[in-house]
């Protein structure tokens, strides 16, 4: 977990940004990723995505670029982890076995009969994997009087989906970034600073 120095040393070389009056609230990033690299602010493309899937339908909760003025802070740490689970391989096979006999027809007639019939067998075996992924926690943070930062509420997300091995990632886990802030802003949103109980399910 970031040190609340090294918060406060971030958003300080922030630059100013002015955010509309309609806001209640308006809040930065920081971000620390598995190997404490730490960036602030959102990227150009997570910006757009705020915009067009946020802003308008929670217009009173605002992003604003990293700035000391910015009363409140989603710090989000990514920790590693490791998923292990197996999967099943399946494996088809076929041979040939010579066959004879004889034949014998309605009218008593005989003939011999010689050829192959072919068998197809079908084996599964289960088949140990892991997958590396990130835990990415967002806790919404705001700094006191004392330069100390108040915890508010913390939400968490797993960087991972189950759809592998060739198949489109679908889920929370294929955006985990966009996952915390969007359940952040929907619990701020619903009055979460002042009722904590508040949902993020709708």
């Amino acid at each position: 977990m970031l040190r609340p120095a090294i918060v406060a040393l971030i958003l300080s070389v922030g630059s100013s940004h002015a955010w509309s009056q309609r806001c209640g609230v308006t809040f930065s990033v920081v971000k620390q990723d598995v190997l404490k690299n730490v960036t602030q602010g959102l990227s150009k493309n997570d910006e757009k995505w705020f915009t067009k899937k946020l802003a308008k339908k929670y217009p009173d909760v605002c992003y604003a670029a990293p700035s000391t003025s910015v009363p409140f802070v989603f710090l989000i740490v990514v920790t590693p982890d490791t998923y292990h689970g197996t999967r099943v391989e399946t494996e088809t096979s076929q041979h040939s076995d010579p066959v004879s006999g004889t034949v014998t027809d309605d009218e008593g007639n005989t003939g011999r009969y010689d050829g192959t019939v072919t068998t197809t067998t079908t084996s599964s075996t289960p088949v140990p994997y892991s997958v590396d992924y990130g835990i990415y926690t967002l806790s919404i943070e705001s700094k006191l009087a004392d330069g100390t930062y108040r915890v508010h509420h913390r939400f968490q997300q797993k960087g991972l989906y189950t759809a592998l091995y060739g198949f489109i990632p679908v889920g929370k886990g294929h955006q985990p970034v966009h996952a915390v802030i969007e359940d952040a802003v929907k619990w701020i949103h619903a009055g979460g600073l002042t009722d904590p109980r508040q949902s993020v399910a709708n």
